[in-house]
């Protein structure tokens, strides 16, 4: 062997040495000793047999989803991929007396790049006032659909506002959804027993999916938007997704004409042979309550609904979910996930 071929043999020997110390010690950093139950266990994404020396843990995803669904020949619905819609994360159990204010942030991994994507997040000046048991987080994404065929990853790490300087650990650590033990037609139920709390994640399986990304407008008119948008599809209407209520503090209520809803949520998975369904629990102009239901299929970009005096516009853009190869992590012989 020359001396060139035996340098490179003992440089990479040398590489895959460090980068794997690196990883142990990662994975000590990010491992805690949780004071509720006493258990050890990390509370960052570490799954085998991902190396996470260089990962960026707090590196936020890129993903787009794409192209449009009525650009997609139907030879490649086959090649949908899998979802996920998180239907709901309750604060299930509480050892300090409500009312409380939680802020933080809690978010999930897929196997598009395992980056962050936000599902909830506040700081400490804008916590949720947490009033009793089972009371739902305000979820403001995810931004895109997310990928459900592999495992899936949820990072909780939620605070409780005090009085003073110093805040408490409410609830922290990794949550993970496995594919294999889903049963597709049931909404699945993930817990979090950790520091002060216990935490319940609703998430429901999405196969074949298309991401219908929403949007409310007025067209004419003026209002004050009070009440509640919610969504579901057409195989699980009972599990609904909120996607605005005036009651969470800092909602704006205030809509002239071609004002557009600040929805809390946008984003909805809908299977390819489902439709997608929107409730309003709304007041309209003439500050009677409303009840009002929408079926809207794939094939739908748009719909309209008077309110008395003003227009209320539904637009929907549908666009394919397809395993993102081009942005996968990069899984290099010696198992290194890059940052």
């Amino acid at each position: 062997m020359d001396s060139m071929a035996w340098f490179i043999l003992t440089s990479s020997s040398w590489k895959h040495k460090v980068t794997e110390v690196l990883n142990v010690v990662r994975r000590r950093e990010i491992t805690e000793e949780d004071s509720k139950t006493g258990w050890c266990r990390p509370t960052r994404f570490c799954e085998s047999p991902y190396n996470i020396a260089f990962f960026d843990f707090d590196k936020e995803s890129k993903v787009v989803h794409g192209p449009l669904f009525r650009e997609i020949p139907p030879s490649k619905y086959h090649s949908l991929h899998d979802s996920v819609n998180v239907i709901s994360i309750k604060v299930a159990q509480s050892d300090v007396r409500y009312p409380i204010n939680v802020y933080g942030t809690v978010l999930a991994r897929d196997e598009n790049d395992y980056r962050c994507v936000y599902l909830f997040k506040r700081g400490r000046d804008d916590p949720q006032l947490i009033t009793r048991k089972n009371r739902m987080l305000a979820l403001t994404g995810p931004y895109r659909a997310l990928g459900g065929l592999d495992f899936m990853y949820f990072e909780l790490n939620l605070k409780i506002k005090g009085d003073g300087p110093v805040d408490e650990d409410f609830s922290k650590g990794l949550v993970v959804r496995r594919c294999y033990t889903v049963d597709g037609t049931k909404p699945t139920n993930l817990s979090l027993e950790s520091c002060l709390s216990t935490v319940k994640l609703e998430c429901m399986h999405v196969p074949f999916a298309l991401e219908a990304s929403i949007g409310v407008n007025f067209l004419d008119g003026k209002s004050t938007f009070t009440g509640k948008i919610s969504a579901s599809t057409s195989g699980s209407s009972t599990t609904k997704m909120v996607l605005y209520d005036s009651q969470v503090a800092g909602t704006k209520t205030e809509f002239g004409s071609g004002g557009s809803v600040s929805l809390s949520r946008r984003i909805v998975a809908v299977p390819l042979k489902e439709d997608l369904l929107l409730y309003f629990c709304v007041r309209d102009s003439y500050n009677k309550s409303r009840r009002l239901k929408f079926v809207i299929g794939k094939g739908m970009d748009e719909r309209t609904c008077d309110l008395g005096t003003c227009k209320l516009q539904i637009k929907i853009i549908w666009k394919g979910v397809f395993r993102q190869k081009c942005v996968r992590v990069q899984y290099l012989e010696t198992g290194i996930l890059l940052g």
